[in-house]
């Protein structure tokens, strides 16, 4: 008999997040709706990222949060956003992957996008 994904514990997910994500070349997170920060992937963790902080504690804007919305709509949301601080756009996901937790992640597009058309929406 197979368990549920809604019925795994919390270090199932956290060892699923890491065979998952450990080695994407990008800063991974595994937080909570409540914006904890439970796991974090090899590349996230060589900056230092804390567990069990709240991830918006880390600095910069978040007005761009789309946590709430993957909850609402239990699927992954998507916003492009330019950090101002870094001058980095961002293609951020918030992806729900199980009860109260969700994979948070963005990539640099910089390179691939006019910076400009992205300086009002902020990460």
């Amino acid at each position: 008999m197979e368990t549920s994904a809604q019925n795994k514990t919390k270090e199932e997910v956290i060892e699923a997040f890491r065979m998952m994500w450990g080695n994407y070349p990008s800063p991974v997170m595994l937080i909570t709706y409540t914006h904890e920060i439970v796991a974090v992937n090899d590349v996230c963790a060589s900056y230092g990222t804390p567990l069990g902080v709240k991830c918006f504690s880390l600095g910069g804007n978040h007005s761009g949060c789309k946590a709430a919305a993957a909850k609402i709509s239990g699927k992954a949301v998507r916003h492009v956003a330019y950090a101002a601080d870094s001058d980095v756009v961002y293609d951020g996901y918030w992806l729900p992957v199980c009860g109260e937790y969700l994979v948070h992640f963005g990539n640099d597009i910089t390179a691939y996008v006019d910076a400009d058309r992205f300086k009002n929406e902020t990460a």
